[in-house]
């Protein structure tokens, strides 16, 4: 064979591996494709302006992100990535979970790239990127489309740290794969801390695999840019653009001790999951840890000592098993509650942390080659990563079915964790919408039951009292909402709605006004001012604030509606027969629209009498 028909051989080979892990990561996720927004989608997509037009770009690099994005922490490379499949595919979920599924294809491909470049062993490298590409535990990353951060930041940390290993073999000082290699790390940060990691494991990668050679060249070179990468983000994130809600979230029971304790057991109950991926949750509930002698604790810190353990004894006769041990608790530091987050444990946070296990798995099976039978060596391999491929993929896609809509995912959510406050806040969320009151008061109660301050269920159960026709329960929950946090623009708007019915109208506008301050682009609530403004025959201002609630939902038939009263009262005929053709367009069958015609064709008959 000539060296030139050697090539096409091996580009060939290279081809249709790449195409057996593309194949794999989308199949595994082709049953996702009809599932409906979830979880957080109806804050960060749905119902959030934001995303909806281009001309709210600019305001992703000043500090309204945090009111309008409907993020906790600065992310605007995921929230530009909304703004680019609204721009294709409207409010149509296929389009937003589409775009997911192709980022994880994405990160599989990279993998089996970077990690083929730092073992150099295409065989190992392929069976850890088929094993990253149909894990279970990944099925809230991609399914969830308002976690598509930590595919993100998936996606440009592998894709920068594989541009680095190439950058470390050129032997020009600043080469073009190096610079592409700091911009998507700062892409990657950008996207989610979860990235921040990089330039450690970059350092421990020199150490491990070329025993530090020109360690000191690498710093002045290569090590400084990154760590420059890492200062701009963290100046934007804690001082520059900081959000203040952040600084609200303390450590389990405000000890630095009790969070040691419960993060252990997280700990270990993430490296479950790795290997058995069987109970997986969209709202995991861990009960503190509050002493060295809980059982639970002993049995998580025993199993973290003997990683720590094996990885030790790893490090004098396996780096590549050493390296993948080292990637797992690394990768995972940013989530470790070193500084303190929202939710402790949460299967998205693995994106980054499970290619350590893939790392190890991939190994593994091709190590074994060596220790049994030249005739059964590849049959057993073969077999053990088929049964694994098989099982991971079936779970993965029985997963994705848990993730098909709201209903689906939180009666499965409370199934699991009876516990979750959040789980029960969203059944109550969806009995209400559904009509059956008395069962979604059942369920927000309990949820309250589990965790008193938590503002959103107070605000929730005062709407589905307010339903109920009992309006002084209502009122106490919604007092209670802004008790916890007074700028809490849901529970003020749902305390004007309750006041305008109870004909307090000064006061109703009053709660809308405060509403809209806290978030500018809430068009319900500019809706409700023009209402009420109607109804105190100040037609003019509701006319302006009607305008506000559609230039922020488009689609709102109420507020085109009042906007058409608006104008029809203010003598405007001409723009209420406008907007109420509009009405009717969207919705044919709308009654008041069509009385209101009427009245608008019988205004203009007056008129052209006189």
């Amino acid at each position: 064979m000539t060296l030139r028909e050697s090539k096409i051989t091996k580009n060939l080979h290279l081809s249709i591996l790449i195409f057996v892990i593309v194949c794999l990561s989308q199949f595994v996720y082709l049953n996702s494709l009809s599932n409906q927004f979830v979880y957080d989608d109806e804050f960060t997509i749905v119902t959030n302006y934001f995303v909806k037009t281009w001309n709210n770009f600019p305001l992703l690099f000043n500090s309204d992100y945090f009111k309008l994005s409907g993020e906790l922490s600065y992310r605007p490379v995921v929230t530009l990535s909304y703004f680019i499949d609204y721009t294709l595919w409207k409010l149509n979920p296929f389009g937003f979970h589409l775009t997911n599924t192709l980022l994880h294809t994405l990160n599989s491909v990279l993998l089996f790239f970077l990690l083929k470049r730092i073992f150099n062993c295409q065989t190992t490298s392929f069976i850890a990127a088929l094993i990253f590409s149909c894990h279970p535990v990944l099925t809230e990353a991609v399914n969830s489309v308002s976690y598509r951060e930590d595919l993100l930041a998936a996606t440009f940390f592998i894709a920068a740290f594989l541009l680095y290993v190439k950058t470390s073999k050129d032997e020009r000082s600043f080469s073009p794969a190096y610079f592409a290699s700091a911009i998507c790390y700062l892409l990657g940060v950008f996207s989610k801390e979860m990235a921040i990691t990089l330039p450690l494991l970059i350092f421990l990668y020199d150490i491990i695999f070329t025993k530090g050679q020109n360690l000191s060249y690498k710093l002045t070179r290569y090590y400084t840019g990154y760590i420059l990468t890492a200062v701009f983000y963290l100046s934007m994130r804690f001082v520059v653009l900081h959000n203040p809600v952040e600084s609200h979230v303390s450590y389990p029971e405000g000890s630095v001790f009790i969070n040691f304790l419960t993060m252990s057991k997280v700990l270990a109950s993430y490296m479950k999951l790795f290997f058995v991926p069987v109970t997986l949750c969209a709202d995991y509930v861990t009960p503190y840890s509050t002493s060295l002698f809980e059982t639970s604790f002993i049995v998580s810190f025993l199993l973290l000592v003997a990683v720590i353990v094996i990885a030790y004894r790893l490090f004098f006769s396996s780096k590549i098993l050493f390296f993948s041990v080292v990637w797992f608790f690394v990768s995972l530091l940013p989530v470790l509650n070193i500084v303190p987050i929202e939710n402790i444990m949460a299967e998205r946070y693995l994106c980054l942390p499970i290619i350590g296990f893939c790392m190890v798995i991939g190994n593994l099976l091709v190590h074994s080659q060596n220790k049994i039978g030249y005739f059964n060596k590849y049959f057993t391999s073969v077999t053990l990563l088929v049964l694994i491929l098989a099982m991971f993929s079936f779970k993965t896609m029985k997963q994705n079915m848990v993730w098909k809509d709201q209903t689906v995912l939180w009666t499965n959510t409370a199934r699991i964790f009876p516990n979750s406050f959040r789980a029960h806040n969203n059944l109550g969320n969806i009995y209400r919408n559904a009509g059956r009151l008395d069962e979604a008061i059942v369920e927000l109660q309990y949820a309250l039951s589990l965790y008193n301050d938590y503002i959103d269920a107070h605000n929730n159960l005062g709407v589905t009292y307010r339903k109920k026709g009992m309006l002084k329960e209502a009122l106490m929950e919604y007092q209670r909402a802004l008790q916890i946090n007074p700028h809490y623009p849901y529970a003020h708007n749902n305390l004007g709605v309750l006041y305008a019915k109870s004909n307090y109208l000064d006061l109703a506008i009053t709660e809308f006004n405060n509403a809209v301050a806290n978030k500018p682009d809430y068009a319900d609530a500019y809706n409700n001012l023009g209402a009420t403004y109607i109804r105190k025959g100040l037609y003019e201002k509701a006319i302006q604030e009607c305008l506000k609630a559609v230039k922020y939902n488009n689609r709102y038939i109420d507020a085109y509606y009042n906007l058409g009263t608006a104008y029809f009262n203010n003598k405007q005929p001409d723009q209420a027969l406008e907007i109420i053709q509009l009405v009717l367009s969207i919705d044919p069958n709308h009654r008041d629209a069509h009385e209101l015609l009427n009245l608008i064709y019988e205004q203009k008959r007056l008129t052209e009498k006189r």
